[in-house]
């Protein structure tokens, strides 16, 4: 039983930092500043870590918009499904990521936001709100593929532009 413990709770803190990864990938590549994620990574990585534990997560979103007008202009979407595999493993195909994000183009001018989806019965995190996510009606969106792959969870990409 430690054994499978400890390969949870490794693959929930690489997962976490893995999202918090693809999206400075996704916001320096969209030419924006990553200082208000760098300022804000506690509270998400907590929440994230905490979801993640509970399997409760069930998305994280990082959403680009205008703030003049709240127009989401692309999204990254990270999906997740939990399993129950004894087989320790850590990967991130950041090559697909990269290669997805690279291809967005430049928002000079719009900020991010990251939201997530959550499981009926997640408790609250600090620092986090409730909210909805933006309409991506206008936008397309890109399967990627498979991003991320532990053990206990593995999460596919998909990005809206």
């Amino acid at each position: 039983m430690r054994t499978s413990v400890n390969v949870t709770t490794r693959a929930v803190v690489y997962t976490a930092n893995e999202i918090v990864r693809i999206f400075y990938e996704a916001i320096s590549d969209a030419g924006l500043d990553v200082t208000e994620l760098a300022t804000i990574q506690p509270v998400v990585e907590n929440g994230l870590r905490t979801w993640l534990t509970m399997r409760k997560l069930e998305a994280a979103y990082l959403e680009i918009f205008d703030p003049s007008t709240d127009t989401v202009r692309c999204r990254a979407d990270l999906n997740l499904v939990y399993s129950s595999d004894s087989e320790e493993r850590h990967h991130t195909d950041i090559d697909r990521v990269k290669a997805a994000t690279r291809s967005l183009g430049s928002y000079p001018g719009c900020s991010y936001r990251v939201v997530v989806s959550l499981a009926d019965g997640a408790p609250d995190v600090q620092g986090w709100q409730s909210t909805t996510l933006g309409s991506v009606q206008h936008l397309s969106r890109q399967d990627v593929g498979d991003v991320i792959d532990t053990a206990a969870m593995q999460t596919r990409m998909f990005m809206w532009s």
